[in-house]
């Protein structure tokens, strides 16, 4: 049976929360007054501002108090502690604010019950009796898979396993189980991640603006994608498992070509482009 947090662990997780939230309000607003911690967590002004203080005496140097408005802002120093400061991550707090809004795309049929055994066959490295469908196999047949890891491509869940039925490792997308038969837990995995080869190799991929952009115009892309200047011209450089290249070109607009340079905006870098070939469709 799963022991229950302590009143001290629980306490912990509650303050790691206010904490990221407060972090992220003085990054990206430059201030946090205890109102936005009492409006966000239900909690009364004094007791925010107990928050407060309790973070100002763990990290002195990352806050510091203006009188004049009775907020805090960050110290010119500020190292975050429970958040990486990621733009992505404000707007998950403030998704609901007045000033915040996102694009709300299709819902996948994913269920609680659904998600539950997968996550704990991951958790416990367990096999996992499915029912499902694909493009290619429309009709929902039995599968055995080990799964390692939860995918999110921007669009869809995925969870990356061995399959029993390929004898290969592939990516099972979550809203093709069958909704009205529950995975099944059964025995112990023996094929783990660390024998996923396709998962644990980094690819380098380089893009740059579409040459056939005049010059503002690709200083422009450049800007938008945080490219750096080279004595090649604009770059950006990331790397991505090769098991995710094919999620990452879609997500990137990079699965076709445009005619319309304005609307290609970004295209591989013919570097990158060579090196990617064996790993991308023809």
């Amino acid at each position: 049976m799963a022991s229950h947090l302590s009143e001290k662990e629980s306490n912990s997780a509650i303050d790691q929360k206010r904490f990221a939230f407060l972090e992220l309000l003085l990054i990206w607003e430059g201030r946090i007054h205890p109102k936005h911690l009492a409006q966000q967590f239900e909690l009364g002004e004094k007791l925010a501002k107990v928050v407060i203080q309790k973070y100002k005496n763990l990290y002195p140097d990352n806050i510091q108090y203006h009188g004049a408005s009775g907020s805090y802002q960050p110290s010119a120093n500020m190292i975050a502690q429970f958040t990486n400061g990621s733009l992505q991550d404000y707007m998950q707090f403030m998704a609901n604010s007045e000033t915040v809004s996102s694009l709300e795309l299709p819902n996948r049929n994913l269920q609680p019950a659904l998600i539950r055994p997968v996550l704990q066959a991951i958790r416990e490295n367990l096999r996992l009796e499915i029912a499902y469908a694909s493009v290619s196999n429309p009709d929902f047949s039995s599968r055995i898979i080990q799964p390692h890891h939860l995918v999110f491509d921007g669009m869809r869940w995925h969870v990356r396993g061995y399959c029993e039925k390929n004898h290969d490792y592939r990516d099972f997308v979550l809203s093709r189980f069958q909704p009205d038969s529950p995975a099944r837990l059964l025995d112990g995995a023996d094929h783990f991640d660390i024998e996923d080869q396709v998962w644990n190799n980094l690819l380098t991929v380089e893009f740059m603006p579409d040459p056939r952009l005049d010059e503002n115009r690709a200083r422009i892309i450049a800007l938008d994608y945080d490219m750096q200047h080279t004595n090649k011209g604009y770059r950006k450089t990331q790397h991505v498992r090769q098991a995710l290249l094919m999620y990452w070109v879609q997500r990137m607009g990079l699965s076709q070509y445009h005619n319309n340079p304005q609307a290609q905006q970004i295209i591989l870098t013919p570097e990158s482009e060579q090196g990617l070939k064996e790993y991308l469709p023809g």
